[in-house]
Parts: structure tokens; C-alpha cells; sequence
């Protein structure tokens, strides 16, 4: 098994907490600090954060250096090597030959909070900011810690620790009923600390009454060390996919996994590296079917498999569906060189970014080690002028000895009721020359105003199916400072019958999720807006809903694309989303009808359409009769 090259560790500062202690108490410190957190990659430290390390850290070094830890190893601002996380400090101690105890520590300058649902707290009192639950991001550390260091000379004994030195015991109590929830993992105050005496019972607190110094050899052996997935994190995530009902294969998908694995067998067989397409139309089962070849060897091969996507939306959802702690990093894209994998699968392909070279350099340069990539692609869903992929770039591949391409089709439509009739409607009103709907197999129809889809939605609800509105991506997404009014999608229409004047207002693509008074989630994240509940109450874009899928999709098609006699016209001025700002009309035209084909082809059962433009609207009903509500 081909062994991953260290990782460099990066933090802020390292060393013997007695030299630490002594450390802070030089003005000149902090500044060092600044230097070393810039030159460790972690961007512009802010003043709010070093503003935390003034506050923290001295409590923290204070109370390890009377519990008579001074010989103990300390990382601050330890940076997981996968670069998602950082840990406040960790703490290395010797517990034996060949083992430590690594400590991960929370530090929070919190006086008051609350738990909450959903492993959140309430920091501050009622109308505070939502936080997540400090031992639930210490489990989250501890974790990949545990799955993830790979040494044949060390092993750890993973801990973990809250420490909030400005709260008193009261303000501390409602926190620790997480801690006993198999998080195993305590919360302590600084009254706390600064109570107890000094020596055995203190180190206790801190989870260190077994260690003592770590030798220079074990150090050594800590900072090369690898950082990969071990097996039973591999296992975990093979069984969670292949009991997920979501990744469930039938039909054209079954025979592409059999014809799929066949040529991944042969590829392995034969030593050279293989690039297998999988080219597939929306709805034709592409993230299903590279999902369970990632659970198949994932729990097959001895290095198991890699998953990633360019979609971040695709890619956090993808975690939820696998719901093991600690295995996000299976998720990423591969940057830089990866080893220890026998199969990586690159889904939504077309969502590329094409700065940093061509594929064929991505795959020489960073998956060169990789006996198999999978690379699955819809050239019509490239939806940004800064990304896509074509087909011809991964036969391109085959022009090096060295490596193999073949080509699979998925040509069924598991979505849209399975409706072949509907995929080729759409792509005929977008690409071709569009024709009358007719096709029984699919519930497809016009609205006559936004009012009228709010009320499909609604049914759509009251039958208990998940029914989402999206947009064109017409209206501003700026974030907002909290008690500020969200921005949202905002439309006027005039009542044919009456003349009447209506707005129309609906939030759009929350940044942060809207949480309730107990805790509860009122409205997702925008990530989470096409699969979580709560999703229904804001307007999603393509960017929120490529790659997934749900049971009714409504689609407003905005000013951006309007239907002029006999042909789309594209109007670039009308669109808010930045990534356009320079892009040509004829670019535009291309990007524009990508993501409106991308939004109508969502529905599981039925789609309806609208237009902001009345002459658009007016083609549309055309193509069909409305459909009564």
C-alpha cells in the first residue's frame, strides 16, 4: 500500500507549556504570532482574534503550569492538516512507549449560554448569537483526529476539553448536559479552575493526570506522521452509503455500476492508470451511481476511494447523507498530490474551474498515484464563465502512453417521473426548436402570476412532498447584518381581471440559517435550502439546487432570459450575480439557458414555470394550456 507523504503541521506557536507561560508574559508575543499565523497560511489574523489569544491563552497556561504541567508539549491555533479546522490548543503527553495523549482544547471568553436544539448554544442571553455547542466542536476535532493520524511508531489517546475561563459555575451548568451525551467531554469554568488545588486534582480536570513529557523522539514522530483515513472510518462511510435509500440503483444506473466496475477491475488488473467518462443528462442517476462506487471500494479495497465535487452545495449534502463525524475530508476535491486511494470519482465535473492548468495537468500532476478516476459530466450544466469541462478534454488524456479513457453513457431519466418525453422537451425549448407539450407522464404546466405558484406549493405541501421554488439568480444575494430586513426575490405583477397592482416577496438564498427562539431551524442555510425542512420558506438559485433533486420544482424564469420571436435573447445587465460581470452576450445566452435546463429539470413529479417578462410568458403558455391550482 502506497504510503501518503507528510503533511506539514501548521499552528501559530509550539513548545513546552513552562517556556510558553513565560513566552506570554513578552509584549513582543503577540505580534510574533501575527507573523507566524500569516506565514502558516490562515490569511489576516483579525483583531477580534487576537484579541482572543490576550484573553485566553494566559488562563489556560496559568492553570496548566499549576496543575505542575510545565513539561507538557502545546500547539496554539493548531491547524488541521486537511485545512478545514483549527484547534484553540492542543496538548501532547507522554502516557507510555509509543503512546500520547493528545488534549484538544476549547477556549471560549463566553460569561452566559444556553443549549439549545441541535447541538446549538445561545451565547449572551435571550437575542444572543447562535453558536454551535463548544463540546460538539470538540467532538468534531477529537474525531478526526481519531480517524485520521496514521503512525507506525505512535498512537493517540484522543481527549478533549472546554474551557471558559470568564464564566462562573451557574453560567456553565446548562452547557454540560451535551458532555453527557457520549460526547464525553467536559466543560469547565474558570471559578472552576481556579478552585480546585493545585496537583492531582487539577490535572484531572484537565485530562492529563496520566501524561508527563513528551521525549524529542516521540515529537519527531507526531510532526511526520501521516494524515489519512484509516480503515474503520473507510468502513463506516461504505456502510452508511449503501443503506442510504437515496443511492439505491435501478434499472440503466444497475448496468452502468456493473459495466463501470468491470472496467475499474480491468484498469487495477492491468496496472495503468485509467480515466472512465461517465456522460449522463440530468436526472440520469450520476451522483447515485458515483456514490455507491465510492461505498463498493470504499469498503472493498484495501486504500478505498475518494469523492469529490466542485459543487459546494452538492458537497455538503453528500456529508449529511454519509453522517460519519470525521470523514468530511473524504468529500474534497483533491488538491496536490493525493496517494492512498485505489478509485477517486470527480461527480459534476462540468462545475471545474478552469484556472490552474487543464485536466490533463490535474490529472498528471495530483492524481498521477491514482490507479482509477472517474470522471462523471453534463457539458450542458456549466452554469459560470470561470468553469466547465469537455468531453474532448478527457479523451485528450489518452494522447499519454501511459494512461487509458473509455467513455460510458447513462441515458435513462430516473427523475421527472422518469420522463424521456420531458428531457427532450426541455432541451428542444432551450437548444432546439421548441414544440406544444403533450406527453401524459409527466405534470408539467404554467402559472399565470407568483401568487398562483405559491399556491401549487402550498398543495404540494399539504400532500406531505418536498416542493421547492428556484430562480434565475435577478436579485441581489448581499448578506446582511443581523435585525436587518434579508433581501429576497421581489416581483410585481398587475391582475389580469381586476387591474389590481401585487408585490411579491419571498426570502432568497439565506447566507446563515433562520433559527428559532428554542433552537429549532426555521429556515435552512441556502446550501441546505433543496433538502432540508424550512427549504420551502425562501427561493432558491442554481447554484443552491445543482446536483439534487426533489419532488416539485416551481422555476421563475427572471428578466435575464426573455423569448424574442423566434429565438432566447440574453440580457446580461439584468443578472446580480457577479461571476457575470464580464461576460459576453453571446457567453451569457449559453450560461443562462445551462441554468434554466439545470432549475426545471429538479422535479421528481412535476414542474411549473413562470416568467417575469410578459412576452416570454406569453411564449410559454403557448407551448401549453395553464394549469388550474
Amino acid at each position: 500500500m502506497s504510503e501518503s507523504s507528510p503533511d506539514p503541521l501548521r499552528y501559530v506557536h509550539s513548545g513546552r507549556v513552562g517556556d510558553t507561560a513565560k513566552y506570554l508574559e513578552m509584549p513582543e508575543f503577540i505580534d510574533q504570532c501575527r507573523d507566524r499565523y500569516r506565514a502558516a497560511g490562515f490569511g489576516e489574523p483579525g483583531e477580534s482574534e487576537v484579541n482572543s489569544w490576550r484573553n485566553s491563552w494566559p488562563p489556560l497556561l496559568r492553570a496548566l503550569v499549576r496543575a505542575g504541567l510545565e513539561d507538557l508539549w502545546i500547539y496554539l491555533e493548531f491547524g488541521t492538516p486537511e485545512g478545514n479546522s483549527r484547534f484553540d490548543a492542543l496538548l501532547l503527553g507522554s502516557t507510555g512507549a509509543g503512546e500520547l495523549a493528545a488534549v484538544v482544547v476549547e477556549l471560549k471568553q463566553w460569561k452566559q449560554a444556553a443549549s439549545l436544539s441541535h447541538d446549538r448554544v445561545r451565547v449572551g442571553g435571550k437575542g444572543g448569537d447562535i453558536r454551535t455547542h463548544p463540546v460538539a466542536q470538540v467532538a468534531g476535532y477529537t474525531t478526526f483526529l481519531c480517524y485520521w493520524f496514521s503512525s507506525p511508531d505512535l498512537s493517540l489517546d484522543v481527549r478533549g476539553l472546554v474551557f471558559l475561563h470568564n464564566a462562573d459555575e451557574k453560567d456553565v451548568t446548562p452547557l454540560r448536559g451535551l458532555s453527557q451525551t457520549g460526547y464525553g467531554c467536559p466543560v469547565l469554568s474558570g471559578e472552576l479552575v481556579s478552585r480546585t488545588p493545585d496537583g492531582e486534582l487539577l490535572r484531572e480536570l484537565l485530562r492529563c493526570s496520566d501524561a508527563r513529557a513528551v521525549s524529542d523522539t516521540q515529537l519527531k514522530a507526531f510532526e511526520t506522521s501521516s494524515w489519512r483515513p484509516n480503515r474503520e472510518l473507510l468502513s463506516l462511510v461504505a456502510d452508511a452509503i449503501r443503506r442510504n435509500p437515496s443511492f439505491v440503483l435501478i434499472g440503466d444506473q444497475q448496468d452502468a455500476f456493473l459495466q463501470i466496475r468491470a472496467k475499474v477491475d480491468d484498469a487495477l488488473a492491468s496496472g495503468r492508470q485509467s480515466v472512465i467518462l461517465v456522460n449522463g443528462g440530468p436526472g440520469s442517476g450520476k451522483t447515485a451511481l458515483a456514490m455507491r462506487l465510492l461505498g463498493t471500494y470504499m469498503g472493498e479495497t484495501e486504500e478505498g476511494a475518494r469523492y469529490g465535487t466542485p459543487s459546494a452545495t452538492l458537497r455538503r449534502n453528500v456529508r449529511l447523507a454519509a453522517g460519519v463525524p470525521g470523514s468530511s475530508r473524504l468529500f474534497d476535491l483533491p488538491r496536490g498530490v493525493l496517494k492512498g486511494a485505489t478509485l477517486v470519482i470527480l461527480d459534476e465535473a462540468h462545475r471545474l474551474r478552469r484556472s490552474g492548468g487543464d485536466f490533463g495537468t490535474y490529472v498528471r500532476k495530483n492524481l498521477a498515484n491514482v490507479p482509477v478516476v472517474v470522471v462523471f459530466l453534463d457539458e450542458r450544466q456549466r452554469i459560470r464563465p470561470t468553469e466547465g469541462l469537455g468531453a474532448w478534454e478527457v479523451h485528450r488524456l489518452a494522447e499519454d502512453p501511459r494512461i487509458d479513457v473509455v467513455s460510458h453513457e447513462l441515458r435513462g431519466s430516473f427523475r421527472c417521473n422518469g420522463s424521456r418525453a420531458f428531457s427532450t422537451w426541455v432541451d428542444a425549448l432551450f437548444y432546439d426548436h421548441p414544440y406544444s407539450w403533450s406527453s401524459p407522464d409527466y405534470d408539467l404546466g404554467v402559472v399565470r402570476n407568483p401568487s398562483e405558484m405559491e399556491k401549487w406549493l402550498e398543495e404540494c405541501l399539504r400532500q406531505e412532498r418536498r416542493a421547492r421554488i428556484s430562480a434565475g439568480f435577478c436579485w441581489s444575494w448581499d448578506k446582511v447584518e443581523e435585525g436587518q430586513q434579508h433581501p429576497g426575490v421581489r416581483i410585481e405583477w398587475q391582475d389580469a381581471h381586476t387591474g389590481h397592482a401585487h408585490l411579491w416577496r419571498r426570502a432568497w438564498n439565506l447566507h446563515e440559517e433562520e433559527i428559532g427562539d428554542e433552537g429549532e431551524v426555521v429556515a435552512p442555510q441556502s446550501q441546505l435550502w433543496a433538502t432540508q425542512p424550512g427549504g420551502e420558506n425562501q427561493i432558491g438559485c442554481v447554484y443552491t439546487a445543482q446536483g439534487l433533486e426533489y419532488d416539485d420544482a416551481g422555476v421563475i424564469l427572471g428578466p435575464d432570459l426573455v423569448r424574442r420571436g423566434d429565438r432566447w435573447e440574453a440580457r446580461r445587465e439584468k443578472s446580480h450575480d457577479p461571476a457575470m460581470t464580464r461576460v459576453g452576450a453571446e457567453e451569457y445566452l449559453e450560461l443562462a439557458l445551462n441554468t434554466y435546463r439545470v432549475l426545471m429539470t429538479r422535479g421528481m413529479r412535476s414542474c411549473r414555470l413562470y416568467s417575469t417578462d410578459e412576452e416570454t410568458q406569453e411564449f410559454l403558455t403557448s407551448l401549453m394550456p395553464p394549469t388550474p391550482v
